[in-house]
């Protein structure tokens, strides 16, 4: 009887205590805003791509086999959507979004070679594309691309859209704008076509954008 007591002692101990036990590091399912697979730090391994909302922060997360990385990011959740491909030529692929904000079709283009980086957005492009006036002469310049016209009117760029395509010259961004009076009627359109450059060592955000084809002419109604 003292047996079967003291076995039965040791059952209820051992069923009270609390046994710890790992776990692997796991991606909460909850509020997955969209997920893609790709090999994005080119490990030749398939990593994964999660758009997360926890209250009211957007989180970008890549979950690779060494590491998790996450990265807050101001997005439209309300109208957006997401691509993946190698865009700047770099053997890795990039995850990128296209979002509407205030009738804009916006562009943000990440890599994860080293940490999240933001290569492309629209902050990016309109920090490329300059806007001058000298009197009645506006010099609009973009990479090594430079054209004048000459207005009386004083006129302001307004982007519209920016979207990745497949052009004779590779993948490429199209971004497109208009130069618009005080009145907010638009006198030009300007459309210029691009390619990133692979990030390798540059730090400066003009060193990731090289201008090879535009088009920039009066607008038409």
């Amino acid at each position: 009887m003292k047996k079967v007591f003291a076995v039965l002692l040791i059952f209820l101990f051992l069923s009270s205590c609390s046994i710890p036990t790992f776990k692997k590091n796991k991606i909460n399912t909850d509020n997955i805003l969209y997920s893609c697979i790709g090999d994005f730090d080119g490990d030749s391994r398939v990593d994964t791509i999660y758009l997360k909302k926890e209250d009211n922060t957007i989180k970008i997360v890549l979950k690779s086999k060494r590491t998790t990385k996450t990265q807050d990011i101001k997005l439209n959740i309300d109208n957006f959507y997401c691509s993946v491909e190698d865009i700047n030529d770099d053997k890795c692929d990039d995850f990128i979004i296209n979002s509407i904000e205030d009738n804009v079709e916006n562009i943000y283009i990440f890599t994860f070679k080293d940490a999240i980086k933001v290569i492309l957005s629209p902050n990016i492009i309109r920090d490329q594309i300059n806007l001058i006036r000298k009197g009645s002469i506006y010099t609009v310049s973009f990479g090594d691309y430079k054209k004048q016209i000459n207005s009386n009117e004083e006129l302001n760029l307004k982007l519209l859209y920016s979207e990745t395509e497949y052009t004779e010259h590779g993948k490429a961004i199209i971004t497109e704008g208009v130069l618009v009076n005080k009145n907010n009627q638009p006198r030009y359109t300007i459309s210029i076509t691009y390619k990133i450059k692979s990030l390798g060592s540059a730090t400066k955000s003009s060193e990731k954008i090289v201008a090879f084809n535009d088009v920039f002419h009066k607008y038409s109604t």
